[in-house]
């Protein structure tokens, strides 16, 4: 089982905005300082999952963690070094999980935090902390959140939603130990540039 790094840059694929997903945008992403890629893709069957997730493996592999959104068994298929579990499914335990993975639990509130940690959770995913295009409906909870979940668990804890280079710093010195983000690395055109400027800004939050 691996560990977070500190500060950490997550960076999630979403084939629902962008169409596809871009190998060679990922392993840019990697140089550029991503620590982290979250396979979240709900739409796709278990097939195309293992298939793709088979892909980023070969990427990731010695360079950086690789996350599945989903099933524990899927994960364990393509080697995967954690799962990603959400909020509505806190009554699955890290018992019912090969201690092999890593388990992230996506959560929103501070008691989701507790509820989290006591289920075994390695390391949360707090938000969504700023408006973003992925959940539009979403009213954001702010950096309090992140400032109240920090408060109320030793795990790590990252940021999520709306996450920029103009509001990073401010995630981590809130608490955080890293972001997780989609559109700020996908949109880019140079994604090697924008990975390095941001896990720059992470830096300068958690050290200085």
């Amino acid at each position: 089982m691996g560990t977070l790094p500190t500060p950490c840059l997550t960076l999630l694929t979403d084939i629902s905005r962008y169409g596809q997903i871009d190998l060679d945008l990922i392993d840019a992403a990697i140089e550029g300082g991503v620590d982290m890629i979250q396979l979240r893709e709900p739409l796709l069957n278990d097939a195309r999952i293992i298939e793709i997730g088979n892909l980023i493996a070969e990427i990731t592999k010695g360079r950086a963690l690789l996350i599945l959104n989903g099933n524990p068994e899927i994960a364990t298929k393509i080697n995967a070094d954690g799962i990603q579990l959400p909020e509505k499914q806190m009554n699955i335990k890290s018992s019912d999980i090969s201690r092999e993975l890593l388990i992230g639990r996506s959560i929103h509130s501070k008691n989701a935090a507790i509820e989290a940690e006591l289920a075994g959770a390695d390391f949360l995913i707090a938000g969504t902390i700023f408006h973003t295009n992925s959940h539009p409906r979403i009213k954001p909870s702010g950096i309090n959140l992140i400032t109240q979940v920090c408060g109320a668990t030793e795990k790590p804890v990252l940021g999520i939603g709306g996450i920029s280079l103009d509001n990073a710093e401010r995630i981590i010195k809130a608490g955080a130990d890293g972001v997780a983000v989609i559109s700020y690395i996908w949109d880019s055109q140079k994604p090697k540039c924008a990975a390095r400027s941001l896990k720059k800004k992470l830096r300068v939050g958690k050290f200085i």
